[in-house]
């Protein structure tokens, strides 16, 4: 049951780190393309009317990657005795903090962009 845990955890977050990029596809790439003479603003254009729901799925798989991450099940708990992350449950914590931090920022770029 624990090896199970450990595999739904860990491809849950890999697979919400992953897909927590699609907002690239309307907000960072196009940009990324311009400079490389490559259509990006058709693609850009193409893709504008579905950001909100590239945005809300982005959040959705970053939700499951931080409830997969950090939702410990009633049935492993003992009590007085304190669980301590092992070294791969910190990584995991810590490049989903950092996926999430990146993604906000690729979120935010398009707004932010016409200050600077």
């Amino acid at each position: 049951m624990k090896g199970l845990r450990l595999a739904v955890t860990t491809g849950g977050s890999v697979l919400s780190a992953v897909l927590s990029f699609i907002p690239l596809s309307c907000c960072a790439f196009p940009a990324a393309f311009s400079f490389l003479a490559i259509g990006g603003l058709g693609f850009a254009t193409a893709l504008m009317p579905y950001r909100s729901y590239f945005i809300a799925l982005t959040f959705l798989f970053l939700g499951a990657g931080f409830y997969f991450t950090y939702w410990q099940p009633s049935g492993h708990r003992t009590p007085n005795i304190t669980c301590t992350p092992t070294k791969s449950q910190t990584l995991q914590r810590a490049s989903l903090w950092g996926v999430t931090l990146a993604t906000i920022g690729i979120i935010a770029f398009p707004y932010l962009l016409p200050y600077l």
